[in-house]
């Protein structure tokens, strides 16, 4: 563990449901399915793909990690985008999800190309007990949010 990720805290943050669209690919993470998010980031730059989204990208880039098999073990899908309207239309080549409203634990870092060591923290945590209903990053030039969904207590 490095000195990014040693005393990661979070907050709590209760969110409405959450849509992003952009492009995805099923995968896991083994180090053949990292290399297929890498890949994914290669084609989110070479196509344009926030700038296929157009004005119905809300903000900066999103990536969501849902339909998850079984746990962070399992195979599960990413999609590579930016949040936009529930209802948004998108073109060919492009995917939408909706993540469910859920509260989730918020990590915040300063570093964007820290994210995987972020990942490596969290996986090792067991004080979060995780829903796997979907997550997401929120991810700004000098820094990203990670939202790490949680199971409902006493549900």
């Amino acid at each position: 563990m490095n000195e990014t990720t040693a005393m990661m805290s979070y907050e709590l943050t209760d969110l409405q449901p959450v849509t992003i669209a952009g492009i995805a690919v099923r995968t896991d993470n083994s180090p053949a399915g990292l290399e297929k998010i890498g890949e994914l980031w290669a084609a989110f730059f070479r196509d344009g793909v926030l700038n296929a989204l157009g004005t119905l990208a809300e903000g900066p880039i999103c990536e969501a990690y849902f339909d998850y098999e079984s746990d962070a073990q399992g195979a599960y899908t990413v999609i590579l985008g930016s949040r936009v309207p529930a209802d948004a239309q998108v073109g060919a080549g492009l995917q939408r999800v909706t993540l469910p409203a859920a509260r989730y634990a918020k990590f915040s870092i300063d570093d964007p190309k820290a994210i995987y060591a972020a990942w490596q923290h969290i996986w090792q945590r067991r004080d979060i007990e995780r829903s796997y209903s979907g997550d997401f990053e929120v991810i700004g030039e000098n820094s990203a949010d990670i939202y790490i969904a949680l199971r409902r207590q006493g549900g």
